[in-house]
């Protein structure tokens, strides 16, 4: 199996180091995949597309603060990812930030937790304030880890990457989907909030376990890493990347409507919730639909990244999002929704497997966390602004037209993404970057 594109050039300068961290990758990609098995608990009781939603909706009725709860997660999801990448700049070793990062976030999960609990002890609108901003806190979190942690798979796992990817959400998304029929089943038989309060401590429980696997990966250290610049530096750098890199900035322009489409996934549930077609613990239900499809369709677009590269995979997940909103915005039924949501949770990998994979491939191996804390702050904005817009119309028009206009941004950044070449087609061609690393 060949090395990625970023791990040949990389083997070019630093061989022996490439070598080293291949000696380590079956050990690596074990705990990995096992990290991502022990936190697919916790985002299937955290998921902002269908858990969360459902305890702000019952919590306080209102459509807007649903909307609200796909912003904030896109806000820190997506916002603080430069700074991420600027702090794994010029380090010898990615693990130490790392597992720093990482148990701040499990902080930001009990604060969740215990928001939660104060539902019926303190008055509604304050716990829903407190529940949204410890929501944030983890969200941004995520957020800033995610360059990070993008950043040390690339040089943890040189070969197979794709497959890795997709082995994390499959195994994951697996236990995710059975983690949320037991969610369903814990929300039917407790009264609100009792259920949801239970699955926000479960979800404590599994961060703490993917904490321990997490502090067990192996690196070595990175030969001659340039030392960090100032963050004003780092920020300077982003205009000629995308001004010079022809087909990153083609990325980024197919993937900016599908992350607006994106916006209306939160809504499928809601839909289904005020149109009288779902029951309250039928959210749990579409949570695993969601997980599931996610996890199979994520590993079967690593197998086909890895196969073919990645351009097609961002086609055919823009092709899969554009359909899910179809039948959202056709079916009235639990069955319609099951398939929207398992549609829209297979274009959903995309964030997962297609963005990483592409910022990694395109990225020159010195800039790896650049690149991918520069697509996640690009795409940002899109995310954020998708669940406002689709919670400020769907009062107004119904959520029928809302799942339409979706529909055609999704088809649209497919076409986009046609225009992408793929990055393993760029090998023989010198990328100019700053610094040692090529």
């Amino acid at each position: 199996m060949a090395l990625t594109a970023d791990a040949a050039r990389l083997a070019e300068v630093a061989p022996e180091y490439v070598a080293r961290m291949r000696g380590h990758q079956r050990r690596n990609v074990t705990l990995m995949i096992l990290d991502g098995a022990a936190f697919a608990l916790v985002l299937s009781m955290l998921s902002e597309t269908t858990i969360i939603p459902a305890f702000v909706e019952g919590l306080t009725g209102s459509a807007v603060l649903v909307g609200l709860v796909g912003a904030l997660y896109a806000l820190g999801r997506y916002a603080p990812q430069l700074v991420g990448a600027h702090l794994a700049l010029g380090r010898e070793r990615r693990k130490p930030l790392f597992v720093a990062i990482v148990v701040a976030q499990r902080v930001g999960i009990l604060a969740v937790a215990a928001s939660a609990q104060l539902a019926g002890v303190l008055d509604d609108s304050l716990v829903a304030v407190l529940f949204l901003l410890s929501f944030a806190v983890y969200a941004a979190l995520a957020g800033i880890v995610g360059p990070v942690f993008g950043d040390f798979v690339a040089k943890a796992v040189p070969i197979g990457r794709g497959l890795f990817f997709g082995s994390v959400q499959l195994i994951g998304g697996l236990l995710g989907f059975g983690a949320a029929l037991i969610a369903e089943g814990v929300i039917r038989d407790n009264p609100f909030p009792v259920g949801n309060q239970l699955l926000f401590w479960a979800a404590v429980g599994g961060s703490v376990i993917s904490l321990v696997l997490v502090s067990l990966l192996k690196e070595e250290p990175l030969p001659h890493p340039d030392p960090r610049p100032a963050f004003r530096t780092t920020l300077a750098r982003i205009p000629g990347i995308v001004r010079e890199d022809r087909d990153y900035r083609r990325f980024l322009l197919g993937r900016l409507p599908q992350a607006v489409a994106a916006g209306g996934m939160g809504f499928v549930v809601v839909a289904g919730l005020q149109e009288g077609a779902l029951a309250p613990s039928d959210a749990a239900l579409l949570a695993a639909a969601f997980i599931l499809a996610q996890a199979v369709l994520g590993f079967a677009f690593g197998a086909l990244g890895n196969a073919v590269g990645w351009r097609a995979v961002m086609v055919g997940g823009g092709a899969m999002m554009s359909a899910g909103f179809v039948v959202a915005s056709l079916g009235d039924s639990l069955s319609a929704s099951i398939i929207a949501m398992a549609l829209l949770g297979g274009a959903n990998s995309l964030v997962f497997v297609g963005d990483q994979n592409m910022s990694i491939e395109l990225a020159p191996p010195g800039s790896t966390s650049v690149y991918i804390g520069l697509t996640s702050t690009a795409l940002g904005p899109f995310f954020i602004v998708g669940p406002l817009l689709a919670g400020f119309f769907a009062p107004w028009l119904g959520f029928t037209p809302v799942f339409i206009v979706a529909s055609v941004l999704a088809a649209l950044g497919a076409v986009l993404s046609l225009r992408v070449r793929e990055p393993r087609h760029r090998l023989d061609e010198s990328v100019r970057v700053d610094g040692v690393l090529p």
